[in-house]
């Protein structure tokens, strides 16, 4: 097996936005002029590698090193003018405390000091970050865990040929990992994978009823990692200069698809339950590989067995966009979209404005048969219309 350190993306194929420069430059005057850290010392740099060890950095300089946390950036407290140590931020008290909470994640930019005196760097500042894929973490509504930052494109890998994957289950999935992906600002892409075991009728028919699911503009990509079907098309989903996060449980293939596209053995893999599709983490850190030119960049992680919705209104408006607008021509305003007379929603279903398969996937992200969707219906409507009322200038 290849060692997957030799496909560790160089500073030189990430994107640093304009912003994202800026910020830095002013975080390095700052900490320049607290005195605590030499201007000279502070590079920016890239978070390639989060394991359990320390973070891994690319510098703009050509290094790649690993780095910890600045003393008070890792507790959350807001720095001061004054000493901190090696670690220390020289941050002043007027400083945003929101802004020191970030803790780095997967594809952040960060301010990180490299001095010839140690073989480790400090990670003094998270840059503003242009995108961000985050679920949440079970507990408040605001508390949420970043998979990875300055994404581009998300894959959705769902695999085909397993026993215990029905197409109700494939839909519930994606359409989750659609919402997501649009909450993040991220274009999604679904990658169906092992269509080597299932017949060709059968697969188009999935790729059919995907594509009604997922709506105008999103690519679904079905693949085989054992014949190369597909893989072309999605090396043109991620060109030089982008930044891709693949997303699916464990035992989708994600690890195998990515080997294939670096053309090496590079991320380890484990076998799987035929019936089930059933399998262990075997990706256990988030971690970047830059494929052959002339591809981008994506971003490992490992497999999800869930992911809530709870707080990511924004990107169900953004997923089902017809279904918001529909919604609003109700007559009532708790209809709950399954009998009521006047019902926008059931009306764009019966004139062929609004894919049936939409909708049930709009109310069944957690619920899967009507009955219950019936009951989540009112609750759903008011969450939404409340979110809309606040959005209502903005373009979803």
């Amino acid at each position: 097996m290849a060692d997957v350190l030799e496909h560790i993306p160089s500073f030189g194929d990430l994107r640093a936005s304009s912003a994202q420069v800026s910020a830095f430059e002013q975080a390095r005057s700052e900490l320049d002029a607290a005195g605590d850290v030499p201007a000279a010392e502070i590079e920016l740099g890239a978070v390639v590698r989060l394991d359990r060890g320390f973070p891994m950095i690319a510098t703009a300089s050509g290094a790649l090193l690993r780095a910890e946390h600045a003393v008070d950036f890792a507790k959350g407290k807001r720095g001061k003018r004054g000493k901190h140590g090696r670690g220390g931020t020289g941050r002043t008290a007027g400083a945003d405390e929101a802004a020191e909470r970030v803790l780095p994640s997967v594809g952040d930019f960060v301010a990180v000091r490299v001095s010839p005196n140690h073989d480790m760097g400090v990670i003094l500042r998270v840059l503003p970050r242009r995108t961000a894929f985050e679920r949440w973490r079970g507990k408040n509504r605001g508390e949420r865990q970043v998979l990875a930052a300055n994404v581009d494109v998300i894959f959705i890998v769902q695999p085909l040929g397993a026993e215990r994957d029905t197409l109700s289950l494939m839909r519930d999935r994606i359409a989750r990992s659609l919402v997501l992906a649009r909450d993040c600002g991220a274009e999604p892409v679904v990658i169906l994978t092992k269509i080597d075991r299932c017949e060709a009728g059968e697969v188009q028919a999935v790729v059919e009823d995907i594509r009604r699911l997922v709506g105008e503009g999103v690519s679904v990509i079905a693949t085989s990692s054992r014949t190369g079907v597909g893989l072309d098309e999605v090396r043109s989903c991620i060109p030089h200069g982008a930044v891709g996060m693949i997303l699916g449980e464990s035992g989708a293939g994600k690890s195998t698809l990515l080997n294939t596209l670096l053309g090496a053995e590079a991320l380890e893999t484990s076998e799987v339950r035929e019936r089930d599709d059933a399998g262990r983490h075997t990706t256990v850190a988030r971690i970047m590989v830059a494929l052959p030119e002339p591809c981008g960049v994506i971003a490992d992680c490992p497999g999800l067995r869930s992911l809530p919705l709870v707080g990511h209104e924004r990107g169900l408006a953004r997923a089902f966009p017809e279904v918001i607008d529909a919604a609003h021509t109700c007559r009532f305003n708790d209809c709950s979209h399954v009998h009521e007379p006047g019902c926008g929603v059931l009306q764009g279903v019966e004139d062929g404005e609004i894919e049936r398969v939409r909708v049930d996937a709009f109310f069944g992200t957690r619920l899967r048969d009507a009955r219950e969707c019936a009951e989540l219906g009112p609750r759903y409507s008011s969450l939404i219309r409340g979110f809309l009322a606040r959005e209502r200038k903005t373009t979803i």
